[in-house]
């Protein structure tokens, strides 16, 4: 009783440190969430290795193919869970550039898992994370308007700035396959960041929240995964993804998704039972988009892909 006592206090003491900080700070812009659920581990520290399974993965993402300056997104991350200590820690090496602004860094992420939160077999993680990168500027061959404009009058500049976040994550169950599961995620990724200085003028930054619930519906060998990720910067600007993802176990999974931005989604991939050993499985998966609104169709597609190699450690 005063275990459970502790953790729910907890959770309510975390959340209001997520709010009253993140009232406080600013931060640079980061990509927003993907419809795939294997990546949020990214955006919120407390999903690192949720479960008993050590994961090494990638991803890339590629915005309104053949359009110059798209933005263009990659990760790739190792994440292990301390299954006896009741935590996880993983490393994610990321780059991302849109236009002149190019950002590569590296991630590290630490979560504490807290077992029969409110039932038996549920839990709750609180997640940190700490965050470097190097931030680069370049505004060589992009056409511009104003010539005396100080920011680009310069060549090339680069610069290194931190950052840290928080994160917390709830599963109502951590049992797969023998029962329904609900899920949600609340985190934010540039606490304590450090100034971004392009040519000494400082970049304008916002603060970033990332939302996720959603839930795990079984019928036998078949899962049903609706779930909603929100991305808020400041509360002017909010993208909202709503997507239904089917799987068949240890086979394949399907699954589709609309953002609130008018983008519309399509994904799949297979899953490789006992590869490398009895205990591991390769996922493989390929996502594509299109804007359905006028103006972003005429950007073209999008295209994610994910690889990720899971090992079951308990």
């Amino acid at each position: 009783m005063l275990t459970q006592l502790y953790n729910r206090i907890s959770i309510f003491i975390l959340t209001g440190l997520l709010i009253t900080m993140t009232e406080k700070m600013s931060a640079q812009q980061i990509p927003n969430s993907s419809f795939m659920p294997e990546t949020r581990a990214f955006w919120n520290p407390a999903a690192t290795a949720v479960g008993n399974d050590m994961i090494t993965d990638g991803f890339f993402r590629m915005q309104w193919i053949g359009f110059e300056g798209a933005p263009f997104s990659g990760m790739i991350s190792f994440q292990y869970p301390f299954v006896r200590a009741n935590m996880s820690a993983g490393v994610i090496l990321h780059y991302d550039q849109t236009g002149p602004v190019s950002k590569v860094g590296a991630k590290i992420n630490y979560a504490y898992k807290i077992k029969e939160f409110f039932n038996r077999y549920d839990q709750l993680s609180l997640g940190i994370s700490a965050n470097l990168q190097m931030y680069s500027f370049d505004p060589s061959g992009t056409k511009f308007n104003d010539a005396n404009d100080v920011i680009l009058s310069r060549n090339r500049t680069t610069g290194f700035f931190p950052a840290a976040g928080v994160g917390l994550f709830y599963l109502s169950s951590t049992r797969e396959y023998r029962e329904n599961v609900f899920y949600i995620g609340l985190a934010t990724n540039q606490l304590f960041s450090g100034n971004v200085l392009v040519n000494e003028v400082d970049q304008e930054r916002a603060n970033h929240w990332h939302f996720n619930v959603g839930g795990k519906i079984y019928n036998y060998d078949l899962m049903f995964e609706p779930s909603i990720f929100a991305n808020l910067v400041a509360p002017s600007v909010i993208d909202v993804l709503y997507g239904l993802k089917m799987e068949m176990k240890d086979t394949f999974w399907a699954g589709l998704g609309y953002a609130s931005s008018g983008m519309m989604a399509a994904q799949g991939g297979v899953i490789l039972n006992d590869f490398g050993s009895k205990f591991g499985k390769l996922r493989l998966g390929v996502l594509a988009n299109y804007g359905m609104l006028r103006g972003l169709g005429e950007l073209g597609p999008g295209a994610e892909l994910y690889v990720g190699y899971n090992f079951d450690m308990k």
